[in-house]
């Protein structure tokens, strides 16, 4: 692996384990047991590298989790798996959402891409709800389309952070991104068909068992 490559991987570790704030460039060298210069050689600064983070995030979530729309998936699960893998992505980039409005105060250009990506987001999540009305899985006016959108996002943007204000141990796992996947569920209940309701009660149950399984683990 290149340096650059080692600098950003360390950089994402030591952010999610000890917090951006709590992490300096010094810090990061040390970890990497390379010298500050050789740092700097790669990234002017840490707000640097944290754009160069941002551009590999938004890679993820704009090609890795690109909703799976086809004849063989049904519009339901591809909602939730979808839904699933940002909230995987979320995870491994998740010290973004821990201190967000300040990070994009700092960095205007990382506001811009921030502000880009998101809508590119939007966007699939609205064209995912409008998938299953089309198919008959769920009902909602069109006044309603953007408010349901912007609920969803909320939940798979916060809801880590949510998490962590509300428990003694600040440890994020695995059982913590089901928890949240079934929030979502919750929240597309009212506007399900009646005979489509098995279908979110069985991806609820299968939600319900990787939670409980992984909250064992832990």
């Amino acid at each position: 692996m290149k340096t650059r490559d080692k600098i950003i991987q360390a950089s994402i570790e030591l952010f999610n384990e000890q917090g951006e704030r709590n992490v300096t460039t010094n810090h990061i060298a040390a970890h990497l047991a390379i010298s500050p210069g050789n740092l700097y050689y790669h990234f002017r600064n840490k707000e640097d590298i944290i754009l160069s983070i941002y551009e590999e995030y938004a890679r993820s979530l704009l090609l890795e989790t690109l909703p799976k729309v086809s004849s063989e998936v049904k519009p339901l699960d591809s909602l939730v798996l979808y839904m699933d893998s940002v909230f995987q992505t979320t995870m491994k980039f998740r010290f973004f959402y821990s201190n967000l409005p300040v990070l994009l105060d700092k960095n205007p250009i990382l506001r811009e891409k921030y502000v880009e990506v998101q809508q590119s987001i939007s966007e699939r999540v609205g064209q995912l709800l409008i998938s299953l009305r089309a198919a008959d899985y769920i009902d909602f006016s069109d006044d309603e389309l953007a408010d349901i959108v912007s609920i969803l996002r909320l939940i798979n943007t916060f809801w880590v952070s949510f998490h962590q204000t509300q428990t003694i141990v600040n440890e994020v796992n695995d059982s913590v991104f089901y928890q949240g996947v079934l929030k979502i569920l919750v929240i597309l209940r009212p506007y399900t068909k009646a005979h489509a309701i098995s279908e979110l009660n069985h991806a609820r149950d299968v939600y319900q068992q990787r939670y409980r399984e992984e909250a064992e683990i832990a």
